[in-house]
């Protein structure tokens, strides 16, 4: 019988610690071994059990944010500095300062992390808590039970994802063929991008408009053609995964956990204003992406934004969507605009990769370069396929050996679709080499 996952709760709220614990051991397979109520008390015990082999040493540290004595990035740094394969998860409240730092805590080192649940009601945080915490401790108890002997070394990338995570309901018997009428560029009214009302979670935009519109000259970039086409339908047959390498004219991409530090030096990497926009979806709660996108040009020498309701898409923007909320594309005179929307869960996601890639399917006929990073959970497979199918679309995927978790990418390896799978650092070159040098 495989052991189970060992875990410490470190919170300065005996409450917390408490709620924490029975939450945590409610998960199959997970073990509360220790509960501290600061950083120095937990790696004092830390320091001991694993100098003493105890049995009950921790796989995992679900470590506070604020706290007395040593806060949770202090407390994360000594972690990863004396006992690099002890995996750490923040736990942080929804506030502005909580987010800065955990923009800062993600980068050095922790795996992910989870908001403390704003309801009042115990029953239904406890609810909220377990939603968020049983993906990774599902997952992270997958690599320990691999047996490799480095207990829950998570950072070498993990394959698959966890076991309670939804594959959002697009594919039953293979319904992530994306069939029916949805034509190729269209001006797109902006209720009309949406979740299919046929079932919960399901990836499946639902596009409807009028005059359809073709590449760039949609954000007024000279020397491309606005091309009028008809109705019609995507063909029903797959299109070839295997794309020609081409001058994108929009980028995409979509990362989830390990998705903050992969963009982190995927933008390092570039280095150079892109002659086209980027639109990024990174799976976090409001609040957070805002400090991500301060995090990602104070380290980048490029300016990140979140993306706003309403706004223009011009060249050279590298804009995230905002979190919790659904970051969508409507076409209006010619130009992108973004459309945020709060409709339901795509993938167990809001914001979700699919939602963005389908519709960008449905509004934007132009070359398009798709990225999918390092991620748990199968969001944005299904968008990749539908990108194929409506025509010009390169797929990069982050190689295996370079993921903190091989689940978002394994996805889009496994259907055949991604065109290049590369070391996350070759990510960044890449894409300057295929965007040429316009931008600079």
């Amino acid at each position: 019988m495989a052991s189970p996952l060992k875990v410490m709760v470190v919170d300065d709220t005996i409450t917390y610690r408490m709620i924490m614990k029975k939450v945590v051991e409610s998960i199959p397979g997970i073990q509360v071994t220790a509960t501290l109520s600061n950083g120095k008390l937990a790696l004092d015990k830390i320091t001991s059990q694993f100098g003493s082999g105890d049995p009950d040493r921790p796989d995992v540290v679900l470590l506070d944010v604020e706290m007395p004595v040593m806060d949770g990035l202090a407390s994360l740094k000594e972690i990863g500095k004396r006992f690099p394969h002890v995996t750490v998860v923040m736990v942080s409240g929804l506030s502005r300062s909580n987010a800065n730092i955990i923009m800062e805590c993600l980068n050095a080192g922790a795996l992910d992390f989870i908001t403390k649940p704003m309801e009042s009601n115990v029953d239904r945080a406890k609810e909220a808590l377990r939603k968020d915490l049983e993906p990774i401790l599902s997952v992270i108890l997958k690599e320990k039970s691999a047996g490799d002997g480095k207990g829950a070394d998570v950072g070498k990338a993990v394959e698959g994802e966890a076991s309670g995570k939804s594959e959002g309901t697009v594919d039953k018997a293979d319904s992530s063929r994306v069939q029916g009428p949805l034509t190729g560029v269209r001006r797109v009214d902006a209720s009309a991008v949406r979740s299919q009302p046929g079932g919960k979670g399901s990836g499946v935009v639902s596009p409807a408009g009028l005059a359809p519109a073709r590449g760039l000259s949609a954000l007024g970039v000279p020397g491309t053609r606005v091309v009028v086409s008809g109705g019609g339908s995507v063909p029903k047959a797959v299109v070839p995964a295997k794309a020609a390498l081409d001058v994108p004219e929009l980028i995409l991409v979509g990362s989830s956990t390990g998705g903050p530090a992969a963009l982190t030096k995927l933008l390092g990497k570039i280095g150079e204003k892109l002659p086209v926009p980027m639109l990024i979806v990174q799976h976090m709660p409001p609040v957070f992406t805002a400090s991500l996108a301060a995090q990602l040009t104070r380290t980048s020498g490029l300016e990140v934004r979140e993306a706003q309701d309403a706004q223009w898409v011009e060249p050279g923007d590298i804009l995230i969507a905002q979190g919790g909320r659904h970051m969508t594309l409507v076409s209006e005179n010619r130009r992108l605009k973004i459309v945020f929307n709060d409709g339901p869960k795509v993938n167990e996601c809001r914001p979700a990769v699919d939602v963005l890639f389908m519709s960008a399917m449905a509004t934007f006929q132009g070359r398009i370069l798709a990225i999918v990073l390092t991620g748990m959970g199968r969001d944005g497979a299904n968008g990749v396929d539908a990108l194929k199918r409506a025509g010009r679309t390169f797929c990069i995927t982050q190689d295996k050996k370079t993921c903190v978790v091989y689940g978002m990418p394994r996805s889009v390896d496994e259907k055949g679709l991604s065109d290049l799978s590369l070391p996350l650092d070759e990510i960044g070159p890449k894409i300057v080499d295929l965007c040429g040098s316009g931008g600079r």
